[in-house]
């Protein structure tokens, strides 16, 4: 404990000395790991894979507010959708559009959990956002989680469903009718979708309620309880709707999740609770009963300075 107290200690002075580019470098790398999965995940043609082009979207990401990001990346989601074909730019770039105007405006300040989620969640890590943004946000990431869930899901079907659809029309504007019914069909039968992206929005909120509970260890407490909440849900979508489950990878998601909680804890919300305190005062209405619960510290050694003779 003493190590991670000191650790902490010294990541806090760094950052206080070198916060304006320690932002910048990881909005950067926010960035430049969004984009890298946009063009892996949907497999965009020219330009954009080609990575300088990337990497000079990323830079200019760390320069511009978070959700930058977010209209940069939905940029190159439309065009590498244009590059699958004109019916999947159509219909996953208007729903994307549809999307990204009901974020901004419910929850624009959720930039990135939206990111994070929807890049966890293709490594099948989606716990891991909804637990940290739980302890770390506040009640409106869970919007960004959601999106986030959804984000990632809607344009795997889109792609994964426009190389499939086959049109028996021979005229061009029905065939292209048809196929777009049958992206649109593809979305709405998705409910793994739907309920993965409720699933997490609620694990989300679970946690932050229980986080703000004035009780002792209320951080570890939330994050236990949102995990178990979150084997529970993926153990019931196993048995009733027949969702498939490994559960190496399930038992790996909980294990990061749970880490990451600690880790957040530790640097953010260590507190001694042996050395509790019940502060009581007055005014001319009422009594107040404080209870005030010290920050675990490192206790630094003060050295004594000679006495310089003049």
């Amino acid at each position: 404990m003493e190590v991670m107290l000191a650790f902490r200690d010294s990541l806090s002075r760094f950052y206080g000395k070198h916060d304006t580019s320690i932002r910048l470098i990881f909005k950067f790398a926010l960035a430049l790991w969004a984009f890298m999965e946009i063009r892996t995940g949907l497999g965009g043609n020219a330009p954009l894979n080609r990575l300088p082009v990337i990497f000079v979207l990323a830079l200019v990401c760390a320069f511009v507010p978070s959700n930058g990001i977010l209209i940069i990346g939905a940029g190159m989601m439309i065009l590498c959708l244009y590059s699958v074909s004109i019916e999947a730019v159509i219909v996953g770039g208007g729903i994307l559009l549809i999307g990204l105007m009901l974020y901004f405006s419910i929850a624009s300040s959720s930039a990135y959990p939206l990111i994070l989620t929807a890049i966890f969640v293709k490594m099948e890590l989606g716990c891991v956002p909804a637990v940290l943004f739980g302890l770390i946000g506040g009640p409106l990431s869970a919007a960004g989680i959601a999106f986030g869930a959804v984000l990632h899901s809607l344009m795997n079907t889109i792609v994964q469903t426009d190389g499939k659809l086959q049109t028996t029309s021979k005229e061009a504007a029905e065939a292209m009718v048809q196929k777009m019914a049958g992206l649109i069909e593809a979305v709405i039968q998705n409910r793994e979708m739907l309920i993965t992206a409720a699933v997490l929005a609620s694990v989300m909120l679970v946690v932050y309620y229980i986080r703000i509970l004035a009780v002792k260890y209320a951080w570890t407490i939330a994050a236990i309880v949102g995990s178990a909440g979150y084997l529970l849900f993926r153990i019931l979508l196993w048995t009733f709707w027949d969702t498939e489950i490994m559960p190496a990878a399930i038992a790996v998601e909980i294990i990061a999740a749970l880490l990451t909680a600690k880790a957040a804890e530790l640097m953010l919300y260590s507190l001694d609770y042996k050395k509790t305190e019940t502060v009581r005062f007055e005014d001319d209405e009422y009594f107040y009963f404080v209870k005030a619960v010290p920050k675990k510290k490192i206790r630094r050694k003060r050295r004594r300075r000679r006495s310089e003779g003049r």
